[in-house]
């Protein structure tokens, strides 16, 4: 293999690249709670979880072990052939994970690295048994079928008691705690925290966990010995300073294991996943190293037998490239936009109030929603109504912590859930050396307490499960684009040799740039749609009024450039602007949807002394939808007109174009001008302008009537053009009539 140096080389990028990757989608696995919770500004929440992430990785080379030697059997294959496998599987992991990160979709890292493992090594098995094989290998020779099978089984029981775990500790901790526990329950928030430290206490202090060899010497001995007397004293010290803190500085007892929680389920990440990241590049670094000592002449003659005493994990020198690879998460926890999208998607699935879903329903999360409803209203009716009523109070909201809990997706209670349950499975599954996966460790807790919680409401249940079935089929997507992406590659790469190393390196870079660009957009998108649904004016008619105001404003705005956008690009033929232009009529629609419900379920509390004003409220907000659907009955067949390549429009036709597109950009623009100023007095001026453009618009159409009968004009265009005549005079009348009702509105409720 005379291309060994550029595979060391390509190793070393694509290990770097995979740990941004990585962390990017791993990390909403430690942040979730903590950040859904508001325990503090989200610096001080990374600045926690990177001290986790910094000593998890000094531990985690037990772990490295699965990368070597977990999934198939090295020693009967040759130095050049483990390195085409350990290529293929660096780069469809960079290429997949950094796909779902784009689309903010948490995935499994672990359940990736293990299908890429198995397609990349099943494709070069193939080619050895096909090849001359003189030692009559098969392929149960060279698959660890039974580590494979027993990780995808852990693998696969984690996601049920991962989510059965959380669903009935939370239900029980509610019970107790309820959501009425400001300044209330000191005593047994300090029991439940203690109890939680010394919990993690265990799983750090615990003698052959992957991170346990923190302590060492005659401590270690001491500690491993008298472990019972360790955690006793554990749970009294932080009892003692729970109950300090509760009593006599009113210190959040929650927000204190939160904390805690965060720093130890990094720490466990860090411990449990960064084999995903390095742990191939480290072992093709190794595996050419020992070739290099052993003075074998070529690497294909080289078996890899060299592995059997763990050089990985006792070789001292991987210390500091453990401690570089936390450096890069780190950064990459700070500065990725990739990895707030990936949080936001699991925080919103999880969060306790209703608001904009990202998820559409589907028929299964509707059968399911349907069926669960059935059974409970059965549930309900065995049960002795003074167990129920009792369960029912337990649940019940209190307006004092609604102040404390503005912004929060949930409390303080279920995110120290979440992160104790995930923390305790997470590392048991690092004690036996079996790499869980995180991502679904956490995900399913956190969906779990989600529903004991009842964060699931009949509004919502039907999206966040619809949500929940996305991402689950999204591991299943993973597993198989990973074993077919790897398994293609290493075939590609055995082809092709080093031109198939140059050209993936290539399209690796081409991918990661494009999905960043795609990413920042839609983020964009995203974030502007959040902020929408998350604001919550007081329920007074002056906020409403001036919130409603602005958001008309912006859609009036909006409309207006979209318009412009739409008819000039229709001028010019311009494929990629009318496709764009669809993109943002689609997202008005959004934005308007959104708008409509979150001020209605706002206006909806003021009560019946509001109701000559709602009625134009209504009025005013469902002609914020008649404006995009409007838009989009010009965009659609505009678009797809140039798309199939039709010929365009005539000059005279582009003229008559253009002369209505400036009239209609100084209507709006003087309509933004009177709502931004609320000078509804100069409404009659609107209607007069709305006149002249009606009558513009007729005056377009018979002219272009005429051509058609004269046989001067094109079939197509002329009636397409006739289309976008009559929805420009539907865009006018709405937007008029939507001036119109909000000035009633705000008249009415002054």
């Amino acid at each position: 293999m005379d291309y060994l140096y550029l595979i060391i080389f390509a190793l070393v990028v694509l290990g770097i690249i995979d740990l941004v990757v990585g962390v990017t989608n791993d990390a909403v696995n430690f942040l979730i709670s903590a950040i859904g919770s508001k325990v503090a500004k989200r610096k001080y929440i990374y600045m926690i979880a990177a001290a986790g992430i910094i000593i998890g990785s000094m531990f985690s080379g037990g772990m490295m072990e699965v990368a070597r030697k977990g999934i198939f059997n090295p020693e009967f294959f040759y130095l050049d052939q483990l390195l085409i496998i350990f290529v293929a599987v660096m780069f469809t992991d960079i290429i997949l994970i950094d796909l779902f990160n784009t689309f903010g979709y948490p995935t499994s890292t672990t359940v990736a690295i293990v299908f890429e493992l198995l397609g990349g090594a099943l494709a070069l098995g193939l080619i050895i048994i096909g090849g001359e094989n003189p030692d009559a290998l098969k392929i149960s020779d060279l698959i660890n079928t039974h580590s494979a099978v027993t990780i995808l089984a852990g693998i696969v029981l984690s996601i049920v008691v991962a989510f059965f775990s959380g669903a009935i500790i939370q239900f029980f901790s509610r019970l107790v705690f309820t959501f009425r526990y400001k300044n209330r329950f000191k005593l047994l928030f300090s029991l439940a925290g203690a109890l939680a430290i010394s919990a993690i206490s265990f799983l750090i202090l615990k003698k052959d966990i992957a991170f346990a060899n923190i302590i060492s010497g005659s401590f270690s001995e001491f500690v491993q010995m008298n472990l019972a007397l360790v955690l006793f004293f554990v749970f009294a010290l932080a009892f003692i300073t729970f109950i300090t803190l509760s009593y006599f500085f009113k210190i959040d007892i929650p927000r204190v294991v939160v904390f805690a929680g965060t720093f130890t389920i990094a720490l466990s990440f860090a411990s449990n996943d960064l084999i995903n990241f390095i742990g191939i590049p480290l072992s093709g670094i190794e595996g050419v190293r020992s070739f290099m000592e052993s003075g074998e002449s070529s690497s294909s003659s080289f078996l890899m037998n060299i592995w059997n005493q763990g050089v990985l994990h006792n070789s001292g020198i991987y210390n500091l490239v453990y401690l570089f690879s936390a450096v890069i998460m780190i950064i990459t926890l700070f500065t990725s936009r990739k990895l707030r999208s990936v949080t936001e998607t699991e925080m919103h699935l999880g969060r306790q109030d209703s608001g904009y879903e990202s998820f559409e329903p589907s028929q299964l999360s509707r059968y399911v929603v349907h069926r669960f409803l059935s059974f409970h209203s059965k549930l309900i009716n065995v049960l002795p109504a003074k167990f129920v009523n009792g369960i029912s109070k337990r649940y019940e909201r209190s307006e004092e912590n609604v102040d404390d809990e503005a912004g929060m997706y949930f409390d303080t209670v279920r995110a120290s859930v979440n992160l104790v349950v995930a923390s305790f499975l997470v590392a048991i599954g690092t004690y036996f050396t079996i790499p869980l996966s995180t991502t679904f460790v956490v995900f399913m807790v956190v969906m779990g307490t989600s529903l004991a919680d009842q964060a699931w409401g009949r509004e919502s249940a039907v999206f966040r499960l619809s949500g929940v079935f996305s991402i689950l089929g999204g591991w299943f997507i993973t597993a198989i684009m990973a074993f077919i992406g790897a398994f293609v590659l290493a075939i590609f790469i055995w082809w092709a040799e080093m031109y198939a190393i140059v050209i993936l390196l290539v399209i690796a870079a081409f991918v990661l740039y494009h999905t960043k660009k795609y990413h920042k957009k839609i983020y964009q998108q995203q974030q502007e749609l959040n902020i929408e649904s998350d604001q919550q004016p007081n329920i007074d008619n002056i906020p409403v009024r001036e919130l409603g105001s602005e958001k008309i404003r912006k859609h009036i705005l909006e409309t207006s450039k979209i318009y412009m956008l739409l008819i000039q690009g229709f001028v010019d033929e311009n494929i990629k602007q009318l496709k764009e232009t669809c993109d943002k009529i689609d997202f008005l629609g959004k934005v308007a949807r959104n708008t409509k419900e979150e001020l209605f379920a706002n206006f909806s509390n003021l009560g019946t002394k509001s109701f000559d004003a709602g009625h134009y409220f209504v009025q005013a907000l469902d002609y914020l939808g008649e404006l995009s659907n409007t838009l989009r009955q010009i965009a659609t067949p505009v678009y797809n007109h140039i798309e199939n390549q039709h010929k365009g429009l005539s000059n005279s036709q582009k003229e008559d174009a253009l002369i209505l597109l400036e009239e209609m950009t100084s209507f709006f623009n003087f309509l933004v001008h009177i709502e931004k100023e609320s000078k509804f007095d100069s409404v009659p001026e609107m209607v007069d302008k709305q006149k002249y453009i009606v009558d513009l618009i007729e005056d377009l159409r018979k002219k272009q009537i005429k051509r058609i009968l004269e046989g001067g004009s094109r079939k197509r265009s002329s009636i397409l053009l006739l289309e976008c005549y009559a929805e420009s005079k539907n865009l006018v009348l709405y937007t008029i009539n939507l001036l119109k009702s909000h000035r009633d509105f705000y008249n009415y409720s002054r």
